[in-house]
């Protein structure tokens, strides 16, 4: 039996099913990068609620203000080794012809601290360089003791925590003895929540050797550990 013509109803009934059929799915959308004032975690433990930076990272980022404003960049990072932490940085001016600049950052006036940029609220946060008097004792090249007289290395950088306002030293890289069983190896020691360093000799509890890593990913966790044991003994 032969196909019969569609009707002029059928037609328009077909039409309209083509029509109002449903258009395809858009792509998702592309997931945004972490921009400047927004710190990257993928160098920290997933679970870990510290953000960390290396101090020698810091040196060369752009400092950029809230309103986009920028021209110069961290030129050194400084160091109160009472307060244990991070008290400011000077700056330069970027290029072969850029130089330093005679007024500072302090820390406390840092709105984040991001992979790409120190982003502060305004230049008119710059301070004039006594305001970090006190400051600026250096502790790369310090022997790292534990307080029952082994010698665990000699610090090659600086583990810091930062938030806005707030840079702690939570631990140090440092070039591993023998004592370590990696001699020469770069590897990561925790510290202890608070922490006074004085002379050219930093003494950490016996047990920051028990929760040295070799692994920055991982050091966070680490940390934390370190300071949860303890305060368990406390």
């Amino acid at each position: 039996m032969g196909s019969r013509p569609a009707s002029d109803d059928e037609l328009n009934e077909t039409e309209l099913n083509e029509t109002s059929a449903p258009a395809p799915a858009k792509p998702p959308a592309s997931t945004p990068q972490p921009g400047p004032g927004r710190y990257e975690e993928a160098e920290t433990d997933p679970g870990s609620v510290l953000k960390l930076v290396r101090a020698s990272h810091l040196t060369g980022l752009p400092i950029v203000t809230l309103s986009g404003e920028h021209g110069l960049e961290i030129k050194d990072v400084v160091f109160d080794k009472r307060a244990g932490g991070i008290t400011g940085f000077t700056m330069r001016k970027p290029g072969l012809l850029g130089g330093p600049q005679k007024q500072v950052l302090m820390v406390a006036d840092v709105h984040a601290i991001g992979p790409d940029a120190v982003m502060v609220p305004s230049r008119g946060v710059f301070a004039a360089p006594d305001s970090l008097s006190g400051s600026g004792d250096n502790v790369l090249g310090d022997r790292v003791i534990t307080d029952d007289g082994t010698d665990l290395g000699e610090v090659t950088d600086v583990i810091a925590s930062v938030t806005a306002g707030h840079a702690d030293i939570v631990g140090f890289e440092v070039k591993a003895s023998e004592a370590l069983g990696t001699e020469g190896a770069q590897v990561f020691l925790p510290l202890p929540a608070a922490l006074a360093i004085s002379g050219e000799a930093i003494v950490v509890p016996a047990s920051a050797r028990d929760f040295v890593s070799e692994d920055y990913t991982g050091f966070g966790a680490s940390v934390e550990a370190f300071r949860e044991q303890l305060g368990a003994s406390s």
